[in-house]
């Protein structure tokens, strides 16, 4: 169970392993004694078992939207699809074929632009007068759903993500350097703005963000780092290595309770594309449009205990903990759910992805 800010009995401690004078993550008789595991900040952000097909609720309540051909492509709840019949009938009349006994959403039409002209004006009549909370964050920025052939199918409002339960695609880098004196790692995390419509206050990564359509994943890393860290290109491509990518399936609900049917109930997979950037120590990031609040530099063990007591925005404490995994700072020796944590980490998402 997911431990309440600053309740945490204990802090799973670093030390100096001397042979090396690298940093090392210390499981506790305490961290034995409460079980603690960095699972529980992957619980926070997919709580979705692996078969989630089988739950009768899901099965009742969840709609696949699927294209023209029949390939699923998101997941859209009794919820939403009452709203849309509520206030677009018309339109949706004209854009989908709606089948309850099969539970899918199809596209009708095979041209791109008619389905982009269609789910825009569907999504504009749910933001004038629909009960979805999302869409309050309207962002006036699309996300590509991509087909079977690796093409943009359908551009969807990224408010609408949510509601139509499609694949969302994301940069993240994570920031760091080596002290100087102490030769301990120092991590340059940033706090997000108080004004921000999700996770506003909360810590993130020093560099995130979504890969709205036309940009590609490179742009966006060069967009994003100078627009929320005032990093520019050049210190980007002599700092900048490629990590990986995380996926998994974002999901805030209790598959035990729901019934698949309110806003609690989104199913959205995201994909985010891992960066790591070891920067020189005079190399300072600073907010530049607003987004984030402040930049701060941190100590391996005060990004642990920030990430026990659920301080970080959930999917950026889930790329913390790849980076940690991924520099041998959280090993099968200190996590007794280490495999687990890497497969969910890399879930297989049920829809075409772009690459």
């Amino acid at each position: 169970m997911t431990q309440p800010k600053g309740e945490w009995p204990t802090d799973m401690v670093t030390t100096i392993i001397d042979i090396n004078q690298k940093q090392a993550l210390v499981r506790t008789e305490d961290d034995e004694r409460v079980n603690f595991s960095f699972k529980e900040i992957i619980d926070r952000v997919d709580k979705l078992p692996l078969n989630y097909n089988e739950i009768p609720e899901f099965q009742e309540n969840m709609f696949h939207l699927i294209t023209h051909d029949n390939v699923k492509i998101g997941f859209v709840c009794r919820f939403v699809l009452e709203q849309m019949t509520k206030y677009c009938e018309d339109l949706v009349s004209i854009a989908f074929d709606v089948n309850f006994s099969k539970h899918s959403i199809r596209f009708k039409s095979d041209n791109f632009d008619t389905r982009n002209q269609l789910i825009d004006q569907i999504s504009l009549q749910l933001r004038e007068h629909s009960d979805i909370q999302d869409l309050k964050g309207w962002r006036n920025e699309k996300y590509a759903v991509w087909s079977l052939e690796k093409k943009p199918y359908v551009l969807v409002e990224r408010a609408m993500a949510g509601p139509m339960g499609i694949l969302t695609y994301g940069v993240h880098i994570n920031g760091y350097f080596f002290d100087s004196k102490t030769k301990e790692i120092r991590f340059w995390i940033p706090r997000r703005s108080a004004t921000k419509p999700t996770w506003p206050y909360m810590l993130d990564n020093m560099v995130a963000g979504g890969i709205g359509f036309p940009y590609g994943i490179h742009e966006t890393v060069i967009k994003e780092s100078l627009e929320e860290a005032n990093l520019p290109k050049d210190i980007i491509d002599a700092s900048i290595s490629n990590a990986g990518v995380v996926s998994y399936l974002f999901y805030q609900g209790n598959p035990k309770l729901d019934k698949f049917n309110t806003q609690n109930s989104y199913i959205v997979g995201e994909i985010e594309y891992v960066y790591d950037m070891k920067l020189d120590e005079e190399i300072i990031p600073r907010p530049n449009d607003g987004e984030v609040d402040s930049f701060n530099v941190m100590s391996l063990q005060e990004v642990i205990t920030a990430l026990q007591n659920a301080e970080f925005k959930p999917n950026c404490a889930l790329v913390m903990v790849d980076f940690l995994i991924r520099h041998g700072y959280i090993t099968t020796e200190n996590e007794p759910n280490y495999l687990e944590i890497l497969n969910r980490t890399h879930r297989t998402l049920p829809f075409p992805t772009r690459n």
